[in-house]
């Protein structure tokens, strides 16, 4: 009995010692939801596309196109549609449907610029949501 009470008490004071702070993990068995928190830093900068073009003036234009995500890309019409309703229900963005032979591709958001479109998708990706920037004019 005396050597399960020393184990025991060694076992509660190694778990102290080596516990150190709570984890994400730990949060969620406490049944909390976990959202992490993203900063602008995580932008790439040192990639020189994506840099904003230049007009032949030298000047920077904005509004250079419109950008959609692209979640998937599925070959069956009933699986999209399923998977359509999945998406939108953990993206909240209305996903349109578009076939582009011989594939249904799943797209939802907008965007001006490719920098909010990327932002938006690194944003989802820590969510476990995939998603390809597709610009589309």
């Amino acid at each position: 009995m005396r050597k399960i009470a020393i184990s025991l008490f060694a076992s509660a004071l190694l778990t102290l010692v080596w516990a150190g702070e709570p984890t994400d993990i730990d949060s969620l068995f406490r049944g909390k939801e976990y959202k992490p928190e993203l900063s602008s830093s995580l932008r790439d900068t040192t990639n020189v596309s994506s840099l904003p073009a230049k007009t032949k003036e030298g000047k920077e234009s904005k509004g250079n196109g419109y950008y959609v995500l692209q979640f998937e890309a599925v070959g069956d019409f009933d699986a999209a549609e399923r998977r359509r309703a999945q998406i939108a229900a953990s993206t909240g963005y209305n996903i349109q449907v578009v076939f582009d032979a011989p594939f249904y591709k799943l797209r939802g958001g907008g965007w001006t610029s490719k920098k909010a479109a990327d932002d938006k998708a690194r944003e989802l990706s820590a969510y476990n949501i995939n998603a390809l920037v597709v610009k589309l004019r």
